[in-house]
């Protein structure tokens, strides 16, 4: 009986091993700029983001994302078109929830003219400067249209739970005028480890034989 017991003894201490065991995998929480209509959680100082036909001169938008404004400010020849005044400062937001805790991200920005980039309210990026800047087609340096800026979202100003991105988008020397966006955070979470059950199946199976054996 002794025996016996220690055989179950040892299944159980088996079994707790590895049905706990948890591996970490990686959920990525994905950004992009798309408007209030496609992501509700997007949305601006002025009211709804919309998604605007962009001007040629600019760089295509970044992969899942499209540029967007909150009037019709890219391209000069689409209908209804609007010209903002220099000066003109709106705040566009996105609101996302992280799960867990985070471990950092990353996020890639263009903007015309030029726009400053904050996580939770604090900067991370500031507006390129107008000192030495021609605004030839948007901001010569810094955030501009023709190629994204790469910005590291730091784990540490990442909140559990509901976190902002915040783009202040500056119009500085007329015509087109506009946002693009893609970017993710990583949140690991402890899942159950697949190779873990493979092996708890294997030991019950050789359990089994052992226990046959020592009841005959």
């Amino acid at each position: 009986m002794f025996r016996r017991l220690g055989l179950c003894s040892f299944a159980g201490l088996f079994l707790s091993a590895f049905l706990v065991t948890p591996v970490t995998a990686d959920t990525v929480i994905q950004l992009a700029s798309v408007g209030t209509a496609a992501d509700s959680s997007q949305y601006n100082s002025q009211g709804a983001t919309i998604s605007i036909e962009p001007n040629s001169a600019w760089a295509a938008p970044l992969p899942g994302s499209s540029w967007v404004s909150f009037e019709s400010t890219g391209n000069p020849n689409t209908p209804g078109f609007v010209a903002l005044a220099n000066g003109t400062v709106v705040d566009f937001f996105d609101v996302f929830t992280v799960p867990g805790t985070a471990t950092g991200g990353s996020i890639s920005v263009m903007a015309d003219d030029s726009a400053a980039v904050y996580l939770n309210g604090l900067l991370l990026v500031p507006e390129a400067p107008s000192a030495g800047n021609t605004y030839h087609t948007c901001s010569d340096f810094g955030i501009g249209c023709v190629r994204p800026d790469v910005i590291d979202l730091p784990a540490a100003d990442l909140h559990s739970g509901a976190n902002t991105l915040e783009f202040a988008v500056a119009q500085r020397d007329g015509s087109s005028y506009g946002l693009d966006y893609a970017g993710y955070v990583t949140d690991p979470l402890a899942t159950p480890e697949p190779l873990s059950l493979a092996l708890v199946g294997t030991g019950l199976l050789a359990m089994a034989f052992l226990l046959r054996r020592r009841l005959a």
